[in-house]
């Protein structure tokens, strides 16, 4: 059992040395790098762990000393009272001595000493001269002695010197439990020290996380859901600081984008001004050219200008839709009359593929221009004589509706910003580069999306989704 005892305060103390060793590791790398939130927890609950714990064993050991004080004094005082009472009915027999009494307690007396606790019990005359001894005369070492001391009658005493339990005997018990206790309770601190620093940390290092893939260009990386107040105020401060950011960096791109589209349009007019100017107004048919390029490019700016309002309106949800159930093969046949000059001036075929009905909840008007937008692509992309499909089909989550051209498929270098303001290959060519952001703003404003389906040498798809009515 001793053994036992000793390999589990070998083993809690290695436990010890190996935690407090940890600790001084991290304290050494906090200096480099700062006190962590964790650390800042674990350090004081852990301290004031260890000092309860110390006093928890040092009260401990102190009543337990007491008490088995006050147990072998009361226990000394019993047993010389016994042994005193058994001397006066010895001398109660005629003609008996105190020596004689004596002689016949030394057949009862190592019953008193024949114990674990050291005892020494013995019969002194009036004088102080010692009849008759018995027991261990010196405790153990570590042991507090009590003495307790009984008359016999007028003739002499008994003295009972009883050891109380040994220091090194009690450490030997209640030393492990303690230590165990302690490192239960060293154990639960590190435990709640982890789940405090955790509750603490934890929040702050996911905004700081958020916080680097925001400044790391993801500016619509989403941030963590706040827990407790102090974080969700925080939260709100990060969340408008990345709004702030993100329109700044919104309205820089727009006011760049818009003024490389408004450039070209600008120029012709310009140019075409400077000629009219310096004479080619006296030409009939040279002042018609040129009057009909200022025409052209002006109307090209009022449509980049309707379309610049129409997008800006869409993204901030100035518009409300009205939202009321409609055939989505309707509005595909509108937006297939409304193209059809445009096809016919190109030669392209527009055919339809799509079933009676597909009814969807949205707003007619902005369906059909999103659909429109799509189908102006497709016929602008494809090639003399080619076929452009428009098929309504039933989609994973709603209906989808299909734009198909046989043109030479998107760039790949703005096929990732397709959707975006001004992403467009055909500068010059009427496209102000804002129709598919367009029709990603009306997906968006009714529960869908707009994605690019495939793109290739064998013509490109595009498909709008939206979710059933």
């Amino acid at each position: 059992m001793t053994a036992g005892r000793q390999e589990l305060l070998i083993a809690l103390g290695a436990v010890f040395v190996l935690g407090l060793a940890l600790t001084i590791s991290r304290l050494i790398e906090a200096r480099r790098s700062g006190l962590s939130f964790r650390l800042q927890v674990f350090l004081p609950l852990a301290a004031t762990t260890l000092t309860l714990s110390a006093a928890f064993a040092v009260i401990v050991i102190d009543r337990f000393t007491a008490r088995a004080s006050v147990f072998a004094q009361r226990g000394a005082q019993d047993e010389a009272r016994v042994v005193a009472e058994l001397a006066a009915r010895a001398l109660d027999t005629p003609g008996t001595t105190l020596p004689q009494a004596a002689q016949q307690l030394s057949r009862v007396l190592p019953a008193f000493t024949n114990s674990e606790i050291a005892t020494h019990v013995e019969v002194v005359d009036r004088e102080g001269r010692t009849l008759i001894a018995v027991g261990e005369a010196e405790p153990e070492s570590g042991a507090h002695i009590v003495v307790a001391t009984a008359p016999i009658g007028t003739q002499g005493f008994v003295h009972v010197r009883k050891a109380t339990f040994g220091m090194v005997a009690l450490m030997n018990d209640v030393a492990p439990k303690v230590a165990l206790l302690a490192f239960i309770l060293a154990l639960i601190s590190a435990a709640v020290a982890v789940l405090i620093g955790q509750a603490v940390a934890g929040p702050i290092e996911r905004l700081t996380r958020a916080a680097q893939r925001v400044a790391a260009g993801e500016r619509q990386a989403a941030l963590p859901e706040p827990r407790g107040r102090e974080v969700r105020e925080l939260t709100k401060a990060l969340e408008s600081m990345r709004r702030e950011l993100e329109q700044r960096h919104a309205l820089e791109t727009f006011v760049a984008d818009l003024s490389h589209e408004l450039k070209n349009p600008i120029a012709s007019i310009r140019a075409s001004a400077e000629v009219l100017t310096e004479g080619a107004a006296d030409e009939p048919d040279t002042a018609r050219r040129f009057a009909l390029r200022i025409r052209e490019s002006a109307d090209k700016l009022q449509a980049l200008t309707q379309d610049l309002l129409s997008l800006a309106r869409l993204e901030a949800r100035g518009i409300h839709p009205q939202r009321r159930k409609v055939d989505l093969c309707g509005i595909a046949r509108e937006a297939i009359d409304a193209q059809a000059p445009q096809a016919a001036r190109r030669g392209v075929r527009v055919e339809l593929q799509a079933p009676e009905s597909a009814a969807v909840r949205g707003d007619p008007v902005w369906l059909r221009r999103a659909l429109e937008n799509l189908l102006g692509n497709a016929v602008q992309h494809s090639p003399d004589g080619a076929r452009v499909l428009v098929e309504v089909a039933p989609g994973s989550v709603g209906w989808e509706a299909r734009v198909a051209d046989e043109g030479p498929g998107v760039d790949p270098a703005i096929r990732e910003r397709l959707f975006e303001r001004f992403a467009t290959t055909r500068h010059g060519e009427g496209g102000s580069g804002l129709g598919l952001a367009i029709v990603r703003a009306v997906a968006e404003l009714h529960g869908g999306q707009a994605t690019l389906s495939q793109s290739g040498p064998d013509g490109t798809v595009f498909s709008l989704t939206l979710p059933r009515a």
